[in-house]
């Protein structure tokens, strides 16, 4: 759907202590997927949309929203008329974006698959000009890691920004390393953030421009 600036996505407030709770319940559950114990901090969200410009975005795309902690501020800057999709894998999660935003846009399914979401009747060709994801990219064998970001860079409109994050305490991971050079070698422009401490685990922004961007 589009999101009409007359018909707002409503937001049913921040994460409550049992949202909370649920998230770290998921993350026991599913510790690849979710790849933390507690949601992201509003900080993070802060840095992660900033350069996003977001309200000039024609089309957004959000990969592993979790319990919504970049959707929101994302609905809160998306303009008329904008279309903003999500794509969530864990069923938890799915039950707890649609409680917290009812008619958003969005699917239960992996991040691979992000090309088919976008795409739409009457819109073959369509492109997300911007990407933002919540993944844990940390978590991922390389060959999943290589399987999104190619379905990431399949979806991206010609000068649109890819925006991720990883964990402070993970940077020199082997998989982290891996998933630094496939940025560096995939996308125009890669800029790395400073460490934000205000976030748990501390974190920093990955902010990647396709062939032409800024």
């Amino acid at each position: 759907m589009s999101i009409d600036l007359q018909e707002r996505l409503p937001v049913n407030g921040s994460l409550d202590l049992a949202a909370r709770l649920r998230f770290l319940g998921a993350f026991l559950r599913e510790p690849i997927t979710v790849g933390s114990v507690w949601p992201s901090s509003p900080a993070l969200a802060e840095l992660i949309l900033d350069k996003c410009d977001v309200p000039s975005r024609r089309l957004v795309a959000e990969l592993g929203p979790g319990t919504g902690a970049f959707t929101g501020p994302i609905l809160e800057r998306i303009s008329n008329p904008s279309r903003f999709l999500a794509v969530e894998i864990s069923t938890h999660n799915v039950r707890e974006l649609r409680r917290r935003f009812p008619g958003l846009e969005l699917y239960r399914g992996s991040a691979a698959a992000l090309p088919t979401y976008v795409r739409r009747p009457g819109e073959p060709n369509a492109k997300a000009d911007c990407i933002i994801s919540g993944l844990a990219w940390g978590n991922m064998r390389p060959e999943t890691q290589a399987t999104i970001l190619n379905a990431i860079v399949c979806s991206l409109a010609p000068n649109g920004v890819f925006t991720t994050f990883a964990y402070a305490h993970a940077r020199w991971f082997p998989t982290s390393r891996r998933f630094r050079r496939r940025l560096l070698a995939t996308f125009a422009r890669v800029e790395t953030t400073p460490v934000l401490w205000r976030n748990l685990p501390p974190a920093y922004v990955y902010r990647c421009w396709q062939a032409g961007g800024r």
